[in-house]
């Protein structure tokens, strides 16, 4: 896919890497000349264009019309939801990701046609209250500002779901496991699935029944990642 972004500092650093993994064609977009030399010099294999990518003529410089993702992840609420404006009624692209730094603006975003927008503030104080009730909480991802969780569990040997089928697990209606990775062989359970040691299951539900999954799964000795 090729995705345009605009930010700076060590958050696009950190995403440019992460998407290169997936063999994304990407092009940055940056204020700050001497991050672009940087990023230029550290990934090869990306478009870096020095500018302010909330004017129409650098996103025009960068091409960003070929691209099918924006993602705005500047300092700048304003500046995010301009640049997300701009790419989807102006070039055409479908599809706009911004971060909101006030999570009071993520309905506004929402409202005015940006795909997404995630407030990392408000995901922090999530996990963090996550964290702070349930200790065995590893991995935890709010989706869709906070409506839907996903969450991984290990079962470790002296889990009471050891040897127990998913059927007479009782998981709450809006709840659903997803996948079971068990010594690196990935499996799509159903409800005559047997739950052994070792297991790590993904599992997908609605906030409203999270803490009723998370009961389930702490019967016994259990990592939720």
């Amino acid at each position: 896919m090729k995705i345009s972004i605009v930010g700076s500092g060590k958050k696009v650093a950190f995403l440019v890497e992460s998407l290169l993994g997936e063999h994304h064609n990407l092009t940055v977009i940056n204020q700050d000349k001497d991050e672009c030399l940087a990023l230029s010099r550290v990934f090869e294999n990306i478009t870096v264009i020095h500018g302010d990518g909330s004017k129409p003529f650098i996103l025009r410089e960068a091409s960003v019309g070929n691209s099918e993702l924006m993602i705005a992840i500047t300092n700048t609420d304003a500046d995010n939801f301009v640049i997300c404006q701009l790419a989807k009624k102006m070039f055409g692209i479908k599809r706009a990701f911004a971060t909101v730094n006030d999570p009071t603006n993520v309905y506004v975003f929402r409202q005015l046609g940006i795909n997404t927008a995630v407030s990392a503030t408000r995901i922090m104080s999530e996990i963090i209250g996550q964290m702070a009730s349930i200790n065995d909480i590893v991995k935890y991802l709010p989706m869709e500002d906070g409506k839907l969780q996903l969450m991984e569990f290990s079962i470790l040997q002296n889990n009471s779901l050891c040897n127990k089928k998913i059927v007479d697990m009782k998981l709450p209606r809006n709840a659903i496991i997803g996948c079971i990775v068990h010594g690196g062989k990935v499996t799509i359970p159903n409800g005559h699935t047997v739950i052994s040691a070792g297991d790590k299951l993904t599992v997908l539900a609605l906030s409203e029944v999270k803490k009723k999954v998370v009961d389930i799964f702490s019967g016994g000795d259990v990592s939720v990642h």
